[in-house]
């Protein structure tokens, strides 16, 4: 790998990885111990998390407790973002990178990649954001922010190669996660009966718009099958206070504190935000209905605007509707408890996890890392890596 030299000294060949929220920072810890791997000599810098921080990485800056969806909340931190951005262009003018790798989150991401691109410095776009879901006319702009574009979706690469030349699937890291996450964690205070497992999501928004119907929905169904027994999956510390406040003073309802597959891989029906949640409640071999809390303006758009069928992971992996699906009203419980209803006939959650189990076998390959560390350095000259 070429080096530049400081003072007559060679420098090492140095990236700036940068995520901006809770599973970019798992995503680019792995991609980060896969660039070391194939590149011992690699200078790897972070604006991450705890994860990056263990990586080998040398953590420069923690965005990933600023992690906002939506517009609103994103106004609301417009204020810090303009902040760091400066701060972040400042550090790119002293001190370039050879490249810059930026992780989804397009609510920082797409400037910063867009001004380091403008100062010369290469960038690769690692997972890129869904605004085809929710603001697909975003597509060519995250396109044209950067060098190379990574994608983790099956049908993003066609979705993006209108727009950009150089567009590679290389799978997606939940794979790799899941594939050597081994046993799965012990559940404190479970019964042996069967689990009605909520899975809201790990932001803010997603817990104050979703959760209420889900703990709605589940009430319902434990009225007509009463041996379900309603676990929450809360994997933010910081946000167990939301998540006993929406439940109140039942005590009938547990909630998890530690790693989702724990519930995961227990439960007989789950309720799902979205989000990749949806793979790895599929990975374990679960009967799920998807349901997203959306307002009439928001679904409307989305019905609009949308430029795929599907807006779960899972069904989009697919190609079809494996698993139910629905962008309900927030608060809406009885319509998630509607769409999660047949599920509870053994028969009907049967036939989607036979659904289940072949998608796993034919879609759910591991490697996405690695192949994501591979493209990344191939677009360093003389890396000595190359992409297979």
């Amino acid at each position: 790998m070429s080096k530049r030299k400081r003072c007559g000294r060679p420098v090492l060949p140095r990236i700036l990885v940068s995520a901006g929220e809770p599973s970019g920072d798992l995503h680019g810890a792995r991609l980060v111990r896969e660039c070391l791997t194939l590149c011992p000599e690699l200078q790897v810098d972070a604006i991450g998390g705890e994860h990056l921080a263990d990586s080998g990485a040398v953590l420069r800056a923690d965005r990933t407790d600023k992690a906002v969806m939506g517009w609103l909340p994103v106004l609301s931190q417009l204020g810090s973002i303009i902040d760091y951005s400066a701060s972040f262009v400042e550090e790119l003018l002293i001190e370039p990178p050879d490249h810059l790798v930026v992780i989804d989150y397009p609510g920082l991401h797409g400037n910063l990649a867009a001004i380091a691109k403008r100062l010369g410095i290469p960038v690769t776009y690692y997972i890129c954001p869904q605004v085809w879901a929710w603001a697909p006319w975003r597509i060519k702009r995250i396109a044209s922010c950067a060098d190379q574009l990574l994608v983790v979706i099956p049908f993003e690469e066609q979705l993006y190669s209108p727009y950009h030349s150089n567009v590679v699937h290389v799978g997606n890291p939940v794979f790799d996660h899941l594939s050597d996450a081994g046993p799965a964690p012990e559940l404190p205070g479970y019964s042996g009966k069967p689990i009605l497992a909520l899975l809201p999501g790990s932001r803010r928004q997603e817990l104050l718009n979703g959760l209420p119907a889900l703990v709605s929905a589940a009430k319902e169904l434990r009225k007509e099958q009463r041996d379900l027994d309603i676990w929450i999956s809360c994997q933010r510390q910081e946000l167990m206070p939301i998540v006993k406040r929406i439940v109140g003073n039942d005590d009938s309802i547990h909630i998890h504190s530690g790693e989702a597959r724990a519930l995961q891989s227990r439960a007989r029906l789950a309720i799902v935000c979205s989000g990749t949640a949806t793979l790895e409640t599929a990975w374990h071999g679960v009967p799920m209905v998807v349901a997203y809390p959306a307002n009439e303006l928001q679904r409307s758009l989305y019905n609009l605007l949308g430029v795929s069928p599907f807006f779960s992971l899972v069904n989009l992996f697919a190609g079809e509707a494996v698993v139910p699906e629905k962008l309900v009203d927030p608060g809406d419980g009885a319509a998630v408890a509607r769409l999660a209803r047949p599920l509870l006939d053994e028969s009907v959650a049967a036939d989607q996890v036979s659904n289940l189990e072949s998608l796993k076998r034919d879609r759910f390959r591991p490697g996405a890392s690695l192949q994501a560390a591979k493209s990344i350095l191939n677009q360093i000259p003389n890396s000595g890596v190359t992409l297979i």
